[in-house]
């Protein structure tokens, strides 16, 4: 089952090497020029670090987890987006403001398991206010997170280390980002502040990235390398520090549609949902979809 599923994230890829035409990537994503208030604008002037695994992103992951005294073989899936809702000039000619909503659910399956067992899913809705001034952006984002352990993870023996007490893990958050870019390079940092939970949790967390995207083509026009590391701290888990890296292609058509092949390294507490408190280790390789 392993073998399958490292198959169809392949299988899944080589069109969009293949078949992309010669057309250049985007010149600048530095520069917003509104003229007035527009409604579903295309495109976004906030870009969060590409090393977060929990931004609205649609993907196909397999993971190798490690933990304290086993190994298993994950596939992570997710299926997430961000969309304008309305635009509208700021102050000056060159900064802007974007309402959107986004939403996402990301899931956890155990491919080592005859079924393929669910282990967890994790469900996000959110409402991001976004502001740009040419390399200056920024964004705060209400936003709700379920999540849920699978009915099999629950029903069948499991792993030792992967024995969690199902909990209730439900709660909304205000979250702060602010980013700089120069020559390629992104810089974001911000923190979040869990506004009520109906478990008793810990409040506050902060984050910090670095994201770099190449500004030449690699190998063909529309093929440009990336590149970003993550750091997040929350207090519930005793600022224990968490680090994701990915490092990777992005492919870009020209219908502006894109898709990143990558691979990706992460340690600290587990981002999966009801696995907060489990300190484990993961690396893997996976497909990224932007619409």
């Amino acid at each position: 089952m392993r073998n399958y599923f490292v198959a169809l994230l392949l299988a899944a890829i080589l069109p969009f090497i293949t078949g992309f035409s010669e057309v250049p990537a985007d010149e600048n994503i530095e520069q917003v020029t509104v003229n007035g208030t527009s409604l579903f604008p295309q495109g976004q002037l906030f870009y969060p670090p590409m090393a977060n695994p929990k931004e609205p992103r649609t993907h196909v992951t397999y993971l190798r987890l490690n933990l304290p005294d086993d190994s298993i073989n994950i596939g992570s899936v997710g299926f997430g987006d961000n969309f304008g809702l309305v635009r509208w000039p700021g102050w000056g000619e060159d900064d802007a403001w974007q309402l959107s909503i986004s939403g996402a659910a990301l899931a956890q399956f155990n491919l080592d398991s005859s079924s393929i067992d669910l282990i967890n899913a994790d469900y996000f809705i959110a409402f991001p206010l976004s502001y740009r001034n040419g390399p200056w952006s920024a964004r705060v984002r209400l936003f709700h997170q379920s999540s849920h352990l699978g009915d099999e993870f629950l029903l069948l023996p499991q792993i030792p280390e992967l024995r969690v007490t199902r909990m209730n893990l439900s709660f909304e958050t205000i979250e702060l980002l602010s980013s700089w870019e120069i020559i390629g390079l992104q810089f974001t940092a911000g923190p979040s502040y869990i506004l009520h939970s109906d478990s008793d949790l810990k409040r506050y967390s902060i984050q910090a990235g670095i994201d770099y995207q190449s500004k030449k083509p690699f190998i063909k026009p529309t093929i440009r390398l990336f590149a970003g590391a993550l750091y997040h701290s929350w207090e519930e888990t005793d600022w224990n520090p968490d680090f994701n890296v990915k490092v990777g292609v992005n492919i870009r058509t020209a219908e502006k549609r894109a898709v990143q092949a990558f691979g990706e390294y992460y340690h600290g507490n587990l981002p999966f949902g009801q696995f907060y408190k489990l300190r484990a280790e993961y690396y893997g390789v996976g497909i990224n979809v932007s619409y």
